[in-house]
């Protein structure tokens, strides 16, 4: 999500106002706001990989039991 600082910024570039933003803060912002983006989209991906985990386990299981069921079948 995009820092209101820089929408400030652009508020007080507007006016001419003495405390505007610096350069060099905008990227410091822009910066920290990659890192946090970084951060949620490695939980995201961490979460998705235990979740694809859980159903392959899942999707083994059931396959086990179809073969099981299926020789068990051609025995009869």
């Amino acid at each position: 999500m995009p820092s209101n600082i820089i929408n400030l910024n652009t508020e007080l570039n507007l006016r001419q106002d003495h405390r505007a933003v610096t350069p060099k803060q905008i990227l410091t912002i822009e910066l920290r706001n990659h890192y946090i983006q970084e951060a949620r989209l490695r939980r995201s991906v961490a979460s998705h990989k235990l979740a694809y985990k859980q159903r392959l386990m899942e999707y083994v299981q059931i396959a086990e039991r179809i073969e099981r069921n299926e020789e068990k079948l051609l025995d009869v």
